[in-house]
């Protein structure tokens, strides 16, 4: 096994051999791709890899035996139906697969919590993806072109998170090691939870820019989830 730290290039070398040529390759617990494309490891371990089948439903070829290509053909199809998946696991991970983190990786879609903001972009603390709490610390970024889609010059980051709300995001990209970068700029994405400044109360979502406390009626200004949208709350 070949031993990696965080950020290092996942080459080609140490995950395909000539048996596995021509499989998919995709991103396992420990293995991130970057904005290049580029598989990097995110934590100090060893690269390991494994094949998964892959089910597709296809419309069955006729292929003679006695075709001149026919085993060239059916190894072709035959390497369609399986990817490798290539993880950087610890030794505690080697030994436990139940002990295996999933990571975030793009499209995927996550909770995180506002802890800083300023002048064109907002931090986070990334805590659930794909419905379950992360078993390692991840940070993220929302910027202000990836707040909403329209009328990108007018956003006010202030008036779009304030620290400690809860937002539903997007992974638009990986960053370095356990940093992410977000993207709040769809209908369902946005704040699906924050508390009024003034009493702590928890606030409702008025409309897609706005917030009430029940309490106080007092309002505040944020960019709000469309609540009817979220399937996975």
């Amino acid at each position: 096994m070949v031993r990696v730290f965080p950020g290092d290039r996942i080459r080609a070398e140490d995950i395909v051999t000539s048996e596995r040529s021509g499989a998919e390759i995709e991103c396992g617990s420990g293995v991130y791709e970057d904005e290049n494309n580029i598989k990097r490891a995110s934590k100090i371990g060893e690269i390991c890899v494994k094949e998964v089948e892959i089910e597709e439903e296809e419309e069955e070829e006729e292929m003679e035996e006695d075709d001149d290509d026919y085993e060239n053909r059916k190894k072709e199809k035959n390497q369609k139906k399986r990817k490798l998946v290539v993880e950087v696991l610890n030794e505690r991970e080697i030994e436990d697969e139940s002990a295996r983190v999933r990571l975030p990786k793009v499209n995927d879609i996550v909770f995180a919590k506002c802890t800083k903001i300023r002048d064109k972009l907002a931090q986070f603390d990334v805590l659930v993806c794909d419905g379950k709490p992360l078993k390692m610390e991840f940070s993220g970024i929302v910027r202000q072109q990836d707040v909403r889609k329209t009328e990108i010059d007018k956003v006010v980051m202030e008036e779009s998170f304030v620290p400690g709300d809860v937002v539903r995001c997007k992974v638009l990209a990986m960053g370095d090691g356990r940093s992410l970068v977000l993207t709040t700029n769809e209908n369902p994405l946005g704040v699906v939870r924050a508390k009024c400044q003034r009493c702590k109360a928890t606030m409702v979502a008025m409309n897609w820019q706005e917030m009430m406390c029940p309490k106080t009626e007092h309002r505040e200004l944020r960019k709000v989830a469309k609540i009817d949208e979220i399937k996975d709350m």
